[in-house]
Protein backbone atom coordinates (compact mmCIF):
# COMPACT_ATOMS: atom_id res chain seq x y z
CA UNK A 1 0.00 0.00 0.00
CA UNK A 2 1.84 3.35 -0.73
CA UNK A 3 0.38 6.03 0.99
CA UNK A 4 -0.60 9.57 -0.50
CA UNK A 5 -0.54 12.61 1.95
CA UNK A 6 -1.88 15.41 0.05
CA UNK A 7 -1.86 19.01 2.31
CA UNK A 8 -3.46 22.37 0.79
CA UNK A 9 -1.78 25.32 1.63
CA UNK A 10 -4.50 27.31 2.24
CA UNK A 11 -3.37 30.79 2.49
CA UNK A 12 -6.45 33.31 2.73
CA UNK A 13 -5.90 36.87 2.91
CA UNK A 14 -3.51 37.31 5.51
CA UNK A 15 -1.57 34.76 3.73
CA UNK A 16 -1.70 36.57 0.47
CA UNK A 17 -0.71 39.44 2.20
CA UNK A 18 2.29 37.92 3.97
CA UNK A 19 3.17 35.56 1.19
CA UNK A 20 6.80 35.95 -0.25
CA UNK A 21 5.97 38.34 -3.04
CA UNK A 22 2.98 40.17 -1.38
CA UNK A 23 2.53 42.45 -4.17
CA UNK A 24 0.71 40.16 -6.01
CA UNK A 25 -2.27 40.76 -3.56
CA UNK A 26 -5.29 41.74 -4.87
CA UNK A 27 -8.88 41.26 -4.80
CA UNK A 28 -9.51 38.92 -7.57
CA UNK A 29 -6.81 36.35 -6.35
CA UNK A 30 -8.98 36.43 -2.89
CA UNK A 31 -12.12 35.37 -4.58
CA UNK A 32 -10.24 32.93 -6.97
CA UNK A 33 -8.06 30.92 -3.92
CA UNK A 34 -11.81 30.39 -2.68
CA UNK A 35 -13.11 29.41 -5.75
CA UNK A 36 -10.52 26.69 -6.24
CA UNK A 37 -10.79 25.32 -2.82
CA UNK A 38 -14.74 24.84 -3.35
CA UNK A 39 -13.40 23.57 -7.44
CA UNK A 40 -10.82 21.07 -4.82
CA UNK A 41 -13.76 19.97 -3.16
CA UNK A 42 -15.69 18.77 -5.62
CA UNK A 43 -13.17 16.92 -7.35
CA UNK A 44 -12.07 14.82 -3.98
CA UNK A 45 -15.85 13.95 -3.38
CA UNK A 46 -15.44 12.73 -7.00
CA UNK A 47 -12.46 10.29 -6.15
CA UNK A 48 -13.16 9.86 -2.72
CA UNK A 49 -10.38 11.29 -1.74
CA UNK A 50 -9.97 12.67 2.08
CA UNK A 51 -6.44 15.30 2.52
CA UNK A 52 -5.67 18.02 4.48
CA UNK A 53 -6.07 21.66 4.23
CA UNK A 54 -3.58 23.89 6.02
CA UNK A 55 -5.15 26.99 6.99
CA UNK A 56 -4.37 30.47 8.10
CA UNK A 57 -5.97 30.95 11.52
CA UNK A 58 -6.75 34.55 10.91
CA UNK A 59 -9.00 33.31 8.64
CA UNK A 60 -11.49 31.28 10.69
CA UNK A 61 -11.78 34.49 12.58
CA UNK A 62 -15.16 36.14 13.01
CA UNK A 63 -15.44 38.89 9.94
CA UNK A 64 -16.84 39.46 6.57
CA UNK A 65 -16.26 36.68 3.60
CA UNK A 66 -13.81 36.58 1.53
CA UNK A 67 -11.43 38.62 4.00
CA UNK A 68 -12.53 35.89 6.54
CA UNK A 69 -14.70 32.44 5.79
CA UNK A 70 -14.64 30.07 9.03
CA UNK A 71 -18.29 28.89 7.60
CA UNK A 72 -15.71 27.31 4.41
CA UNK A 73 -13.31 26.28 6.87
CA UNK A 74 -16.21 24.03 8.43
CA UNK A 75 -17.17 22.93 4.92
CA UNK A 76 -13.95 21.49 4.57
CA UNK A 77 -14.23 19.59 7.84
CA UNK A 78 -17.78 18.29 6.92
CA UNK A 79 -16.43 17.37 3.94
CA UNK A 80 -13.96 14.76 5.87
CA UNK A 81 -11.26 16.56 5.47
CA UNK A 82 -8.52 17.42 7.82
CA UNK A 83 -7.69 21.19 9.56
CA UNK A 84 -4.21 21.82 9.90
CA UNK A 85 -2.46 25.19 11.39
CA UNK A 86 -0.73 26.92 8.84
CA UNK A 87 -0.06 29.33 11.62
CA UNK A 88 -2.60 32.79 12.69
CA UNK A 89 -1.19 35.01 9.86
CA UNK A 90 1.39 33.22 7.71
CA UNK A 91 4.51 34.34 10.03
CA UNK A 92 7.69 33.91 8.95
CA UNK A 93 8.38 31.60 11.88
CA UNK A 94 12.13 31.92 11.65
CA UNK A 95 12.52 35.63 12.32
CA UNK A 96 9.68 36.21 15.26
CA UNK A 97 10.65 35.50 18.81
CA UNK A 98 9.99 32.04 21.08
CA UNK A 99 6.63 33.76 22.49
CA UNK A 100 5.02 34.96 19.35
CA UNK A 101 5.64 31.66 17.71
CA UNK A 102 3.47 30.27 20.30
CA UNK A 103 0.85 32.20 20.64
CA UNK A 104 0.30 31.97 17.34
CA UNK A 105 0.66 28.12 17.37
CA UNK A 106 -2.57 28.53 20.62
CA UNK A 107 -4.40 31.03 18.62
CA UNK A 108 -4.68 29.69 15.23
CA UNK A 109 -5.43 26.31 16.89
CA UNK A 110 -8.32 27.61 19.08
CA UNK A 111 -9.99 29.49 16.58
CA UNK A 112 -9.96 26.81 13.80
CA UNK A 113 -11.35 24.24 16.24
CA UNK A 114 -13.73 26.91 17.23
CA UNK A 115 -14.84 27.16 13.12
CA UNK A 116 -15.52 23.72 13.06
CA UNK A 117 -17.30 23.56 16.14
CA UNK A 118 -14.85 21.67 18.00
CA UNK A 119 -15.40 18.27 16.08
CA UNK A 120 -11.81 18.36 15.20
CA UNK A 121 -8.74 19.01 17.28
CA UNK A 122 -5.83 20.59 15.58
CA UNK A 123 -3.18 18.76 15.76
CA UNK A 124 -0.65 19.21 13.14
CA UNK A 125 0.90 22.50 11.64
CA UNK A 126 2.43 23.69 8.25
CA UNK A 127 4.88 26.54 8.52
CA UNK A 128 4.40 29.11 6.19
CA UNK A 129 7.22 29.77 3.47
CA UNK A 130 8.49 26.03 4.43
CA UNK A 131 10.87 27.97 7.28
CA UNK A 132 12.58 27.07 9.36
CA UNK A 133 14.68 25.55 6.97
CA UNK A 134 17.54 24.85 9.27
CA UNK A 135 17.66 21.77 12.07
CA UNK A 136 21.21 21.96 12.97
CA UNK A 137 20.85 18.38 15.10
CA UNK A 138 20.03 16.83 11.31
CA UNK A 139 23.29 18.95 9.93
CA UNK A 140 20.88 21.74 8.43
CA UNK A 141 21.48 25.00 8.06
CA UNK A 142 20.36 27.96 5.75
CA UNK A 143 21.19 31.21 5.53
CA UNK A 144 17.58 31.87 4.24
CA UNK A 145 15.96 31.53 7.36
CA UNK A 146 16.60 35.05 8.00
CA UNK A 147 16.93 34.56 11.72
CA UNK A 148 19.92 32.59 13.21
CA UNK A 149 20.00 30.33 16.00
CA UNK A 150 19.90 30.94 18.97
CA UNK A 151 19.50 34.72 18.67
CA UNK A 152 15.91 33.94 17.17
CA UNK A 153 15.12 30.64 18.89
CA UNK A 154 11.95 29.00 16.26
CA UNK A 155 15.02 29.88 13.35
CA UNK A 156 15.61 25.57 13.98
CA UNK A 157 13.21 22.93 13.67
CA UNK A 158 13.86 21.10 16.93
CA UNK A 159 12.79 24.33 18.57
CA UNK A 160 9.40 24.82 16.76
CA UNK A 161 8.51 21.01 17.71
CA UNK A 162 8.74 21.80 21.47
CA UNK A 163 6.78 24.46 20.69
CA UNK A 164 4.50 21.94 19.05
CA UNK A 165 4.34 19.49 22.04
CA UNK A 166 3.78 22.12 24.35
CA UNK A 167 0.62 23.37 22.56
CA UNK A 168 -0.42 19.41 22.08
CA UNK A 169 0.57 18.93 18.20
CA UNK A 170 1.17 16.11 16.86
CA UNK A 171 2.74 16.33 14.16
CA UNK A 172 4.73 19.04 11.40
CA UNK A 173 5.54 19.01 7.70
CA UNK A 174 9.12 20.35 7.72
CA UNK A 175 11.63 21.28 4.81
CA UNK A 176 15.50 21.27 5.19
CA UNK A 177 18.53 19.88 3.48
CA UNK A 178 21.53 18.93 5.33
CA UNK A 179 24.95 20.68 4.34
CA UNK A 180 26.32 17.50 3.05
CA UNK A 181 23.01 16.85 0.75
CA UNK A 182 23.68 20.58 -0.51
CA UNK A 183 27.59 20.08 -0.89
CA UNK A 184 27.63 16.82 -2.87
CA UNK A 185 24.28 17.35 -4.22
CA UNK A 186 22.96 14.19 -3.16
CA UNK A 187 20.24 12.56 -4.26
CA UNK A 188 16.79 12.06 -2.00
CA UNK A 189 13.51 11.37 -2.39
CA UNK A 190 11.32 14.26 -3.25
CA UNK A 191 8.05 13.54 -1.23
CA UNK A 192 10.19 13.00 1.64
CA UNK A 193 10.61 10.53 4.59
CA UNK A 194 7.49 10.06 8.11
CA UNK A 195 9.20 9.70 11.02
CA UNK A 196 8.54 9.82 14.28
CA UNK A 197 11.01 11.97 16.42
CA UNK A 198 10.38 12.88 20.43
CA UNK A 199 6.73 12.11 20.38
CA UNK A 200 6.12 13.95 17.06
CA UNK A 201 5.07 12.46 13.50
CA UNK A 202 7.26 14.80 11.19
CA UNK A 203 6.71 14.68 7.77
CA UNK A 204 10.10 15.22 5.96
CA UNK A 205 10.47 17.11 3.00
CA UNK A 206 7.37 16.69 0.51
CA UNK A 207 6.86 17.89 -3.07
CA UNK A 208 4.60 20.57 -4.48
CA UNK A 209 2.97 20.09 -7.48
CA UNK A 210 1.17 17.09 -9.55
CA UNK A 211 3.26 17.39 -12.74
CA UNK A 212 4.33 14.19 -14.93
CA UNK A 213 7.89 14.14 -12.63
CA UNK A 214 6.19 13.15 -9.33
CA UNK A 215 3.21 10.82 -11.06
CA UNK A 216 6.36 8.75 -12.61
CA UNK A 217 8.39 9.03 -9.17
CA UNK A 218 4.96 7.62 -7.26
CA UNK A 219 4.34 4.78 -9.45
CA UNK A 220 7.75 3.78 -10.37
CA UNK A 221 8.87 3.62 -6.78
CA UNK A 222 8.10 1.54 -3.39
CA UNK A 223 8.17 4.13 -0.73
CA UNK A 224 4.94 3.66 2.05
CA UNK A 225 4.21 7.62 1.76
CA UNK A 226 4.46 10.10 -0.61
CA UNK A 227 3.96 13.88 0.86
CA UNK A 228 2.32 16.32 -1.85
CA UNK A 229 1.67 19.87 -1.00
CA UNK A 230 -0.44 22.29 -3.20
CA UNK A 231 -1.80 25.98 -2.75
CA UNK A 232 -5.23 26.32 -4.29
CA UNK A 233 -5.11 29.81 -5.90
CA UNK A 234 -2.02 28.03 -8.10
CA UNK A 235 -4.51 25.59 -9.81
CA UNK A 236 -6.01 28.71 -11.92
CA UNK A 237 -2.36 29.08 -13.46
CA UNK A 238 -1.77 26.58 -16.29
CA UNK A 239 1.97 26.84 -16.05
CA UNK A 240 2.65 26.05 -12.84
CA UNK A 241 3.10 22.66 -11.48
CA UNK A 242 0.07 22.77 -9.47
CA UNK A 243 -2.10 23.48 -12.51
CA UNK A 244 -6.12 22.31 -12.55
CA UNK A 245 -5.05 19.97 -15.91
CA UNK A 246 -1.69 18.57 -14.03
CA UNK A 247 -3.86 17.89 -10.86
CA UNK A 248 -6.78 16.26 -12.82
CA UNK A 249 -4.42 14.17 -14.59
CA UNK A 250 -2.36 13.30 -11.45
CA UNK A 251 -5.81 12.09 -9.96
CA UNK A 252 -6.24 9.79 -13.46
CA UNK A 253 -3.16 8.28 -13.94
CA UNK A 254 -2.73 7.48 -9.85
CA UNK A 255 -6.30 6.02 -10.28
CA UNK A 256 -6.00 4.04 -13.66
CA UNK A 257 -2.65 2.76 -12.62
CA UNK A 258 -4.46 0.07 -10.66
CA UNK A 259 -1.56 -0.22 -7.67
CA UNK A 260 -2.48 -0.25 -4.55
CA UNK A 261 -2.28 3.62 -3.57
CA UNK A 262 -4.29 5.29 -0.55
CA UNK A 263 -5.10 8.77 -0.02
CA UNK A 264 -4.34 9.24 3.80
CA UNK A 265 -4.46 12.64 6.08
CA UNK A 266 -1.95 12.97 8.21
CA UNK A 267 -4.08 12.22 11.49
CA UNK A 268 -4.93 8.91 10.09
CA UNK A 269 -1.53 7.56 9.76
CA UNK A 270 -1.88 3.83 11.73
CA UNK A 271 0.75 4.12 14.67
CA UNK A 272 2.19 7.54 13.85
CA UNK A 273 3.96 5.38 10.84
CA UNK A 274 7.68 5.19 11.20
CA UNK A 275 9.67 5.09 8.21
Amino acid sequence: MKKIILIWDFDGAIGLINASYPYNYNFQNLKREQDQVRLVLDILDDYAIKCCFAITGFSAEEGIEPYTFPNLIKEIHERGHEIASHSWRHEWSSIFQWNQVDKSLKRSQLVLEKAIGNQQKVTGFVPPHNRPMSWLRRGAFSWGDRGVYPFFKAADNESIIKLLKKNQYTWVRVTFKTIVQKLFRVKRNPTGRVISYKGITVLENHYTGFDSYIVDHILNTNHPTYTISAHPLMLDFPSKKESLANFKNFLEQLTASGQDIEFVRPMDLENRIVV
